[in-house]
């Protein structure tokens, strides 16, 4: 039987896939989607698949990056982030293994489809994609290991998810709007790599992990969240409207508390952070398809 302490087997498959940071790859494909729904309407179909590739790939992502830090040796019992289950030996690599597998078999699965749906030069993107999951944290020259993990999610997790989706659902990448869409996620989205290499600078250092934050101190952290999350807000102008901007408000209020935060929390205190960053990055997701909305109806103020 298992004690309290001991996770169960579904905590440890969440721990897995952390839950938390599939709001982020959501994120970027739903702005993508309500932006192209504010222009006409959108097929359902690919619409459905776009989600599924979303989540396949984050979840992918995931795993890759525990596997590969677990054979380098980053992540140690010194760790003070979420669990992560194969280096504290509750599951085992074959485990992780057959799960990153599954869920890169969904993703190629479903990105084939969308594919076939719309246009056979994706399938570069696709091979981009998968490359930037294995890059991340493997390959010769790991971005997460030289301070480019950074630029990786604003690539990863704005311009190609956003400008991609868009390109599916609406057959163009020239709107500038949607760029100005994109790396406003994007940035929000580098939000959350910052409070996990901000917990995790002590042990990356040692690992010889050269994040943005090892290098430039952990002062630059709580300076470098603010920059990314002013310009994520500055950068939907094209959409913003007097009720939109009302309505950003709250948004506005969460994005200060999380700042707060970051600057008086230390080590696994951050990760409620973590999980409230992503949580802002969903909430400004979901607040530009209202702006959208709201900026369509053009709802006078008399």
């Amino acid at each position: 039987m298992l004690s309290d302490k001991t996770p169960s087997r579904t905590q440890l498959w969440l721990g897995l896939t952390r839950p938390r940071t599939l709001l982020s790859g959501l994120s970027s494909v739903l702005v993508a989607i309500f932006y192209a729904a504010s222009i006409g309407a959108i097929n359902p179909l690919r619409t459905a698949l776009l989600l599924i590739v979303a989540v396949s790939a984050q979840i992918g992502s995931n795993i890759a990056n525990d596997l590969i830090d677990f054979k380098k040796g980053a992540d140690t019992d010194e760790r003070t982030g979420p669990l992560r289950p194969l280096s504290k030996g509750l599951l085992t690599e074959g485990e992780v293994r057959r799960a990153l597998y599954i869920s890169l078999a969904v993703l190629l699965a479903s990105g084939i489809a969308l594919v076939a749906l719309s246009s056979w030069w994706l399938l570069l993107v696709g091979v981009a994609v998968a490359l930037g999951i294995f890059a991340y944290s493997g390959g010769p020259y790991p971005l997460s290991y030289h301070g480019l993990g950074d630029v990786a999610v604003l690539v990863f997790f704005g311009w190609v998810p956003v400008v991609t989706s868009f390109f599916i659902l609406r057959g163009t990448i020239a709107d500038p709007v949607v760029w100005h869409l994109a790396t406003a996620i994007g940035l929000a989205s580098v939000n959350i790599l910052i409070v996990n290499n901000y917990r995790d600078v002590d042990e990356d250092r040692k690992a010889g992990k050269r994040t943005l934050i090892v290098r430039m101190g952990r002062d630059f952290a709580p300076r470098f969240y603010l920059t990314c999350g002013l310009l994520s807000m500055g950068l939907l102008y094209p959409i913003y409207s007097f009720w939109g901007m009302l309505l950003m408000l709250p948004y506005v209020i969460a994005f200060s508390m999380t700042h707060r935060q970051l600057q008086e929390a230390e080590g696994s205190a951050l990760n409620k952070t973590l999980g409230a960053t992503a949580r802002n990055v969903f909430f400004l997701a979901l607040l530009i398809g209202a702006m959208l909305l709201l900026k369509e109806v053009a709802i006078p103020i008399n």
